[in-house]
C-alpha cells in the first residue's frame, strides 16, 4: 500500500482558488472554456463521487480508476521541449484546471490552492499559447534530459540461459525456439549464451570452430573473483548478433542432457539461481560499454538494455533457491520457503539495479516455486510464463518478449486533492531500491517504480474520501516518466476532475460497471498472489462485497417465496456477472489449469490495462455467421454453456487462451470459411499480446471441449431458462443437461440466491 500525499490540512475539498483580483478580471480557467478533455487511456469507476464518505469506505463499492500511463499517444513531434510547471506549495503539474490571472501571469493549483506566477501567462494570448491549459494529457521531453539521448538504435544485450535437464524431445524444440529468436533481435544487438545442469556453463562466442564454456559451481553464487575471471579469460562471452549468429547456432545446436541427469524417480538437479546470476552479470556488464573485461562485478546500471531470458523444464534442485521436497536433492541445496523467497526476490532487485530484465519460460509438470520465480521476475521488470510446451506459442511468446518493451526506469506518481485518500496502487510496481530513489519517494509518497516500460502496462488506483465535503469537484493528475529506446527521458502529465454530488441517482448514472468489477476482482487477486488470503478466502470476500453493494445501493427489496432479495440498480445489474466470472475463472476458480498456471494469470491480470484485465476476467463469447454472405460475421452471446448448440461456431478470448468450438452440425466443407475467418480473428486480435496466448481448435463432445466449459457458467443447472436460452425448456433443456458433467458448481442464479441478491 502506498500511502497518500498529504497536502495542507486546512485546503481540504476543493475550493475556487481566489487571486486577488485587480483591473485584470475574473481568473480564466481554460477547462471551462474549451469543454470536457480526457484521457482516453484512463477510466474511473464513476466520473462522480458521493459528498458522505461513508460510500467511499473500503467494503462497499470501490472507488478508484485504471490508467494506461505508458501507452502509445502522440508523436514526439508534440512533446514539449521544456521541464513541467510545478506547484510551487504541492508539486503537482499546472494543468487546464488552474485559474490564470492574465493581467499578472499568476496561477492558483487546483489541488491546493496555491499561488504560483509565470510572466509568460500575461494576457490571453499567453494562456492560449499554454497547451497544459488545454489538454488533459501533456508529454514533456525537457532538454536537460537529453544529454545522452540519440536517434540511432541503441543496440540491447540478450543472455539466453537455457536448461539442459530437460527430455530429449523438449530439448530439440527448445533448440528451435531459440534460433528461431534471433530473427526478432537487431543485427547489432548482442547475444551470449549460458546452459545449466548441475553446473552453470557459459560459452565463448569467439571460437569458430568449437564449443568452448567456462564451468561454474552450481551449489553456490558465483563470487566477484568468478565472474572477474570470466571477464578476464580473453574470450567473448557476448557479441553481435550479425558476428556470432553462426557459432551461437552450432553451440545451441550441440547442447545435451548431462550424463548424469538424474535417474527414474529422482531429482534432476538444477541451479537455476546460480545460472541467473551469472547471466544477469554477464548482461549487466555487456550493456555497460565502460565497464572493462575484468569489471564485470559492480558496473553502473545498465538503463534497461539488457535481457536475461531463462528456459526452465523443472524446479531448482541444487544452490541457492533450491526447492526442498524432492527426491535426490543433494544435502544441503534445501532451504526454508522465506530463504528461497528472499533469495529470489534479491537476485530479481539486483537485476533490476543493473539495469537487467529477467524473463522466465517453464515447461513443468513439476510445481516450480512460481510464486518465487514471478518475485524474481516482476522485481527486474520481467515475467514469469508456464507453456505447455517449448515449441508453439513458446516460440512466438519469446521473439514478442524482446520487442514489448518501450522503455525503462518507469516512475509513477499520483496527485489527489487533499479531501482524497489514496489507499492503495496496484499494478508492475517496486519498491525503491537504491538511495535516490528512496530519496524520491519521501519527497513524493506516492512514488512507484516501473523497472520495464510497457505500453500494455495497467496501474489500479483505488481512494476513499477522508471525510464529508462540500465542494464541486476532486481532482487527480497522474505523472509519469521513462526513458526511451533512444535514451530519451519523457514526462507525461494526465489530469482527471470528478463531479461531487450528493444525489445517489447521479451518482449511479456516472458508474462504469466494468471499471468497478476490475476494481473489485484485482483487490481479491492480489490477496491471493500476496498470500494474505486462500481462494476460497478471497471468494467469501467477494460475496460479502457484493452483499454490502447490494444492502447499500438497492432501490428496492423483492418479496420471493424463499425470503427478502435485496435488488440491484439498474445501473449495477452487470456487476454479478463480473464477480462470477472472477470466482468461477482462472483467477480464483477451480479450473482446469494448475497452480502455476493460476498464478501466472493473478500476475498478468495486476499489470493489464484496462481492456485486457475485462477480456481476462470476463471474455466475450462469439457466434459466429455460418452464411459466408452475411453482413455480420459474427454476434456476441451470453457466457454460458446453454450458448454450445451443435449448429455453432463459437470463439472464446480468454486473453491467455482462445478456444475456437464446433458444434456437432459444424463440421462439414461448407462451413469451412467460417471456421477460417475465426481463426483468422483470433490471429489477429492476439498477434501484439504477450506472452502469445493458446489458441485451441475443440470439437463438440471430444475431451478438450472441457478446456471451454469449464468457463462458462452452468445455467443448465437453473430451473427456469435465462438468458438467451428463453425458448430452452423441456426435452431440450434436459438434452442440455445430459451433455454436460454434473458438479457442485453453482450457476451464477443459484449463487445469487445463496447471496439473497435478485437476479
Amino acid at each position: 500500500m502506498l500511502p497518500s500525499h498529504e497536502p495542507p490540512r486546512q485546503l481540504q475539498g476543493h475550493v475556487v482558488p481566489h487571486l486577488a483580483i485587480g483591473a485584470g478580471g475574473t481568473p480564466t480557467v481554460m477547462k471551462e472554456v474549451l469543454g470536457d478533455v480526457q484521457d482516453p487511456h484512463t477510466r474511473f469507476s464513476s466520473s462522480a463521487v458521493p459528498n458522505r464518505s461513508s460510500l467511499t469506505m473500503p467494503g462497499g463499492l470501490p472507488f478508484g480508476f485504471v490508467t494506461s500511463p505508458f501507452a502509445a499517444q502522440e508523436d514526439s513531434s508534440k512533446w514539449l521541449r521544456r521541464d513541467a510547471e510545478r506547484c510551487q506549495s504541492c508539486g503537482a503539474v499546472r494543468n487546464l484546471y488552474v485559474a490564470v490571472e492574465t493581467q499578472t501571469g499568476r496561477w492558483a493549483c487546483n489541488f491546493c490552492s496555491g499561488i504560483n506566477t509565470n510572466e509568460d501567462l500575461k494576457g490571453q494570448g499567453g494562456i492560449e499559447a499554454c497547451r497544459e491549459l488545454r489538454d488533459a494529457v501533456i508529454e514533456y521531453a525537457p532538454p536537460s534530459a537529453t544529454a545522452f539521448a540519440t536517434a540511432e538504435y541503441q543496440p540491447k544485450t540478450h543472455l539466453f540461459v537455457v536448461d539442459t535437464t530437460i527430455r530429449a524431445k523438449d530439448l530439440a524444440d527448445l533448440k528451435e525456439t531459440v534460433v528461431y529468436a534471433l530473427q526478432a533481435l537487431h543485427s547489432n544487438d548482442l547475444i551470449g549464451l549460458v546452459a545449466f545442469d548441475s553446473v552453470v556453463r557459459v560459452y565463448d562466442l569467439s571460437k569458430r570452430d568449437a564449443a568452448s564454456a567456462h564451468i561454474l559451481s552450481g551449489t553456490h553464487s558465483p563470487s566477484a573473483h568468478d565472474l572477474n575471471a570470466l571477464g578476464s579469460s580473453g574470450g567473448v562471452l557476448t557479441a553481435p548478433v550479425h558476428a556470432a549468429a553462426a557459432i551461437f547456432i552450432a553451440i545451441v545446436k550441440s547442447l545435451k542432457p548431462p550424463v548424469r541427469a538424474g535417474a527414474r524417480g529422482r531429482a534432476k538437479l538444477r541451479c537455476v539461481g546460480p545460472a541467473v546470476e551469472t547471466a544477469v552479470a554477464i548482461a549487466a556488464a555487456s550493456a555497460q560499454p565502460r565497464a572493462g573485461p575484468s569489471q564485470i562485478e559492480g558496473v553502473a546500471p545498465g538503463g534497461g538494455k539488457a535481457r536475461a531470458t531463462v528456459f526452465m523444464g523443472g524446479p531448482a534442485t541444487r544452490g541457492p533457491g533450491a526447492l526442498g521436497g524432492f527426491e535426490g536433492s543433494e544435502d544441503g541445496d534445501e532451504a526454508s520457503g522465506q530463504d528461497s523467497h528472499d533469495y529470489y526476490a534479491l537476485v530479481g532487485e539486483r537485476a533490476r539495479r543493473l539495469g537487467v530484465v529477467i524473463d522466465a519460460f517453464i515447461v513443468s509438470l513439476t510445481d516450480v516455486g512460481m510464486p518465487l520465480l514471478q518475485g524474481m521476475c516482476a522485481g527486474s521488470g520481467g515475467e514469469a510464463v508456464p507453456h505447455a510446451s517449448f515449441a508453439g506459442a513458446l516460440a512466438e511468446s519469446l521473439t514478442r518478449a524482446t520487442l514489448r518493451s518501450v522503455g525503462a526506469s518507469g516512475v509513477l506518481d499520483v496527485h489527489c486533492s487533499p479531501a482524497v485518500q489514496i489507499t492503495r496502487v496496484l499494478g508492475p510496481l517496486v519498491p525503491p531500491s537504491t538511495r535516490e530513489e528512496s530519496e524520491m519517494a519521501e519527497d513524493l509518497p506516492n512514488l512507484a517504480m516501473a523497472p520495464a516500460v510497457e505500453a500494455r502496462h495497467g496501474f489500479t488506483v483505488l481512494y476513499h474520501l477522508r471525510e464529508d465535503i462540500d465542494c464541486e469537484y476532486v481532482y487527480f493528475q497522474v505523472v509519469s516518466a521513462h526513458t526511451t529506446p533512444f535514451g530519451q527521458r519523457i514526462m507525461r502529465t494526465s489530469t482527471h476532475r470528478v463531479s461531487v454530488t450528493g444525489n445517489t441517482a447521479q451518482l449511479l448514472s456516472t458508474v462504469d460497471v466494468g471499471v468497478v468489477g476490475v476494481l473489485l476482482a484485482k483487490e481479491a487477486v492480489v490477496e491471493v498472489r500476496e498470500g494474505s488470503a486462500t481462494r476460497e478466502e478471497a471468494r467469501m470476500e467477494l460475496n460479502g462485497r457484493l452483499q454490502n453493494i447490494a444492502q447499500t445501493w438497492s432501490d428496492q427489496v423483492r418479496v420471493t417465496a424463499s425470503g427478502r432479495m435485496a435488488t440491484l440498480p439498474t445501473q449495477l445489474s452487470g456487476l454479478p456477472g463480473l464477480i462470477f466470472q472472477a470466482q468461477h475463472g482462472p483467477l480464483l476458480g477451480a479450473m482446469l489449469n494448475d497452480e502455476d498456471d493460476a498464478q501466472a494469470a493473478r500476475q498478468a491480470f495486476l499489470a493489464y490495462s484496462l481492456d485486457d484485465s475485462l477480456r481476462l476476467l470476463a471474455p466475450p463469447l462469439l457466434s459466429y455467421t455460418l452464411d459466408a454472405a452475411a453482413a455480420e460475421p459474427y454476434v456476441q452471446v451470453p457466457l454460458e454453456d446453454l450458448s454450445l448448440l451443435p449448429s455453432r461456431l463459437l470463439l472464446l478470448d480468454h486473453h491467455t487462451h482462445v478456444f475456437i468450438w464446433s458444434g456437432a452440425d459444424v463440421g462439414g466443407p461448407e462451413h469451412a470459411a467460417a471456421r477460417e475467418r475465426a481463426r483468422a480473428d483470433a490471429a489477429a486480435w492476439t498477434a501484439a499480446r504477450f506472452p502469445a496466448p493458446e489458441v485451441m481448435e475443440l470439437r463438440e463432445g471430444e475431451s478438450m471441449a472441457r478446456w471451454l466449459v469449464c468457463r462458462l457458467n452452468p445455467a443448465h443447472r437453473d430451473v427456469s431458462a435465462s438468458g438467451m436460452v428463453g425458448a430452452v425448456t423441456g426435452a431440450v433443456r434436459s438434452m442440455f443437461s445430459s451433455r454436460f458433467s454434473h458438479t457442485d458448481d453453482d450457476s451464477m442464479n443459484e449463487w445469487l440466491a445463496k447471496l439473497r441478491i435478485a437476479p
